[in-house]
């Protein structure tokens, strides 16, 4: 093809790609609205083996998907924040890649000012990827400007799409296997129902609400609704957690740092309500269809908010510096401060189980 601009890539090329490799190194939300082009490339390609290169969190995800055949750790890279880069190992990241002779390299991880010269060197024979508006293609063999607008889930299947991919449905998918039932089962096994989740962690401090309003929102559904509030998050996070568990009292039960990725889907899986920031979690409730609160600070709930449906309420206090894309906030983080307990819990009220 001609003009790297130019859709309908997979029908021009001379025999259909034996050897796929998909770059899609961000964090469990990110990947999880990835799913639906990957189930597209996958129905478009029935026969091809399909590499995922990602981050070593995802790794339980890529090798239980259906549309995925190898995972591949993500090792940094210049520019590209999610992993530490080591040049050492690069180099030989790279020597193994070429060595694998891929016959399509697609780039799903953003703009490409970054990512699109580490699929380059991958070396293979065709190379696509997503570039910044008004920006050259350079040396991919096809290009797309990255859509500004839309939901994450939409800009990913743009790039399917623009292969000349049919798209399948929209739908997040998280794979859970019996022994994740088993042990999520295990470990709300003394827990009185309805279960209410909450999820209080985030990356960025400009997606973190206070822990006092957290802690607030669990005493008063345990006030309406009874059962046990479920904490969840991350072993190193288990001293602000457990301060958390102290506040609420003893209808309480803290697994943080308890369960892997897979075991927290079947957590989540059993929840009455979720409330969480906006988060991985948050997106691993959106693909398991629990009904979920989520407080959304200086993300986006138009590209990063749940499906529009009655099992879920976007919790978004309007400022006009909304998104923000900053890791910390200057100006007091209002975005944050303007959603209050009682809205949390009429929210989540609203969509419990």
């Amino acid at each position: 093809m001609s003009n790297a601009f130019t859709p309908g890539l997979l029908a021009h090329l001379p025999e259909s790609p034996r050897k796929v490799v998909v770059l899609r190194a961000s964090r469990i939300g990110d990947f999880l609205c990835t799913i639906p082009a990957l189930r597209a490339l996958r129905a478009a390609l029935p026969e091809a083996e399909i590499t995922m290169i990602t981050l070593p969190l995802l790794r339980d995800l890529v090798e239980r998907s259906l549309y995925l055949d190898h995972y591949v750790a993500f090792p940094g890279f210049p520019g590209i924040a999610e992993q530490f880069f080591d040049a050492h190992r690069v180099v030989q990241f790279f020597q193994e890649m070429q060595a694998e002779r891929f016959d399509l390299a697609l780039q799903m991880q953003g703009s490409g000012v970054y990512s699109n010269p580490f699929m380059l060197l991958l070396g293979a024979k065709v190379t696509v990827g997503f570039v910044r508006e008004g920006d050259a293609a350079g040396r991919l063999d096809a290009a797309l400007p990255l859509p500004q607008r839309g939901h994450e889930i939409q800009r990913m299947l743009a790039l399917t799409t623009f292969l000349g991919v049919p798209v399948p449905g929209e739908t997040m998918e998280f794979p859970l296997w019996l022994e994740d039932h088993e042990q999520a089962d295990a470990l709300l096994a003394n827990a009185c129902r309805p279960l209410v989740g909450l999820h209080m962690s985030a990356r960025d401090a400009t997606r973190r609400w206070s822990l006092a309003r957290f802690a607030a929102v669990g005493r008063e559904l345990l006030l309406r609704k009874g059962g046990t509030v479920v904490l969840l998050g991350e072993a190193g996070e288990w001293p602000e957690i457990d301060g958390v568990a102290r506040e609420i009292g003893q209808a309480c039960l803290n697994l943080a740092g308890k369960t892997s990725l897979p075991v927290l889907g079947g957590v989540i899986a059993r929840l009455s309500v979720l409330v969480t920031n906006d988060s991985g979690p948050a997106h691993i409730a959106y693909a398991l269809g629990t009904p979920t609160a989520t407080i959304f600070g200086g993300g986006n709930p138009e590209a990063n908010g749940p499906p529009v449906n009655a099992r879920y309420r976007v919790l978004a206090y309007e400022v006009p510096c909304r998104p923000c894309g900053l890791a910390t906030c200057p100006i007091g983080y209002r975005c944050l401060e303007g959603v209050t307990v009682q809205q949390a819990v009429e929210a989540a009220t609203a969509v419990m189980l």
